[in-house]
């Protein structure tokens, strides 16, 4: 796992994933509201097969600025793991609204023997980001020698920005969104399958949800081989309540355990 993602934003192509299934547009972030609240934390029980090996989080945690820009800072963390494979990362995006942009992303990985601190600078108005790497003897980050000025494509996105923007749709079962500005050309395009409704029960609570198959070109929980569900409650809150992935060292889930809302 080289990534921890998800999907969507602007309604750039759209394909239907098999004969019968319907296609739709996406709403455009120019209209879409913020409709989640800083604080919000939601925690998960983290399964590598039956076994219990970990937490995730999943939180807004501020409004800071970046270059003049406000953006919602959104972060994924998961700690655990089997005894053979011992992850610890943190994943973050900055996400700049009105419309939807990321302005940062940044990966701190600790997954087995791969190790990996970088952060991805992206600049809307050259359309083009810069990637620099963590130097543990300076205390900073250091410009990439070579990944500098890469072209990206318009209102480019992160997975973390993608993951809560998925929230926001109008999930109709059978539906398939395809995208084309994931921030790394070599990513899209990025697919989500609005695959069925279903009852779950989680430590949380049991929810009605909607089930959907988020694919981006990347590894990582979301690629295409992975064959990940994500599960999101069928009401306002739209919830992560469920996320299950094949990965190379056996399936990983996620079940939310707790929910903390905070102030818009």
């Amino acid at each position: 796992m080289k990534t921890l993602v998800l999907a969507l934003a602007l309604p750039l192509l759209h394909v239907p994933a098999e004969a019968n299934a319907q296609t739709a547009p996406a709403p455009s972030p120019f209209e879409a509201e913020w409709p989640f609240d800083v604080g919000e934390i939601a925690t998960y029980d983290v399964t590598f097969g039956p076994i219990r090996v970990g937490r995730a989080r999943l939180a807004v945690e501020a409004v800071d600025t970046v270059r003049a820009t406000p953006a919602y800072r959104l972060s994924l963390e998961l700690e655990g793991g089997p005894f053979f494979y011992k992850i610890d990362d943190r994943t973050v995006g900055w996400l700049a609204t009105e419309p939807y942009r990321t302005v940062r992303f940044e990966e701190i990985l600790n997954q087995g023997g791969y190790h990996r601190h970088r952060r991805y600078e992206l600049d809307h108005e050259l359309s083009s980001y810069v990637r620099q790497d963590w130097d543990d003897e300076a205390g900073q980050y250091v410009a990439h020698a070579t990944e500098r000025d890469v072209a990206m494509p318009s209102f480019a996105l992160d997975e973390i920005s993608f993951l809560f923007l998925v929230r926001t749709l109008p999930l109709d079962v059978g539906h398939t969104y395809v995208f084309e500005n994931y921030f790394q050309d070599e990513g899209n395009p990025v697919v989500v399958q609005v695959l069925r409704r279903e009852r779950v029960r989680v430590r949380a609570g049991r929810f009605e949800t909607i089930v959907v198959r988020p694919i981006i070109q990347t590894d990582g929980l979301f690629s295409e081989g992975g064959e990940a569900e994500v599960y999101i409650s069928d009401d306002d809150e739209r919830r992560i309540v469920l996320l299950k992935s094949q990965m190379s060292v056996g399936e990983m889930n996620m079940y939310l355990r707790d929910l903390e809302t905070g102030e818009r």
